[in-house]
């Protein structure tokens, strides 16, 4: 999901005392302080070993934040499901199975299925930000947290009458994300953004059937902003 918080970036910094967020009269809004609430969502898109295995999926996120001048801080909890490509989908693929002397096709290699791929997020972000327009400010920063990850893989041999073996990796996972994106004020207490993030996040135990040292994904998701 990395599926990752988005749209947080809230803060602001008057350079001039006849400048606000927004522009002096009135159309933008002031996120130098106070706390918010956003909801985004967007698509994450796996990489490296999943890549190949499983599609983007859509991603939906929620946090509670903190503004604090030209930072924003946020708690945030978010979800996404993969589902896999159908060279990997248990119900897109047909299997000729053996009987001991009459396999079928002969010498078939060992197949291997995937389940959906649930993640469920849960993270702290801080980002810093800088006015780029009247109304607008770019933000950067990072995420850090957890993921709970459920997914599982079937090894088959249609060789063999003896079936196959249901994997299920590590569930839980060590999550960081850097993130860039760029967001509106539309009044004081609204805002919309876009943003982009790139996920890591690796087994917190190492196993022989993880896949994977570490996984990564990519986001691109908008979110609203409503500031108390």
């Amino acid at each position: 999901m990395f599926i990752c918080f988005f749209g947080t970036a809230m803060g602001q910094h008057r350079s001039h005392e006849a400048l606000t967020w927004g522009g002096g009269g009135g159309s933008g809004g002031n996120f130098e302080s106070g706390y918010g609430i956003t909801f985004g969502a967007g698509i994450d898109a796996p990489m490296n070993y999943f890549k190949d295995i499983y599609k983007p999926a859509a991603a939906f996120n929620l946090g509670v934040t903190r503004f604090i001048d030209k930072l924003t801080i946020s708690l945030n909890v978010g979800y996404h499901n993969y589902q896999p490509k159908d060279a990997f989908n248990p119900e897109k693929i047909t299997i000729d199975i053996g009987d001991g002397e009459n396999t079928g096709s002969q010498d078939q290699t060992p197949i291997i299925v995937f389940s959906s791929y649930r993640v469920f997020s849960g993270y702290a972000s801080i980002v810093y930000n800088i006015n780029v327009a009247d109304g607008a400010r770019l933000y950067g920063g990072a995420n850090i947290g957890g993921y709970y990850t459920d997914y599982s893989y079937l090894i088959f041999d249609p060789n063999s009458d003896q079936g196959g073996s249901v994997v299920t990796p590590e569930r839980k996972n060590f999550y960081m994300a850097p993130r860039l994106g760029l967001i509106f004020a539309l009044s004081d207490h609204i805002g919309v953004s876009v943003e982009s993030t790139y996920n890591f996040y690796a087994p917190l135990k190492k196993s022989n059937n993880s896949g994977g040292t570490f996984y990564t994904s990519v986001a691109g998701l908008a979110a609203l902003t409503y500031k108390f």
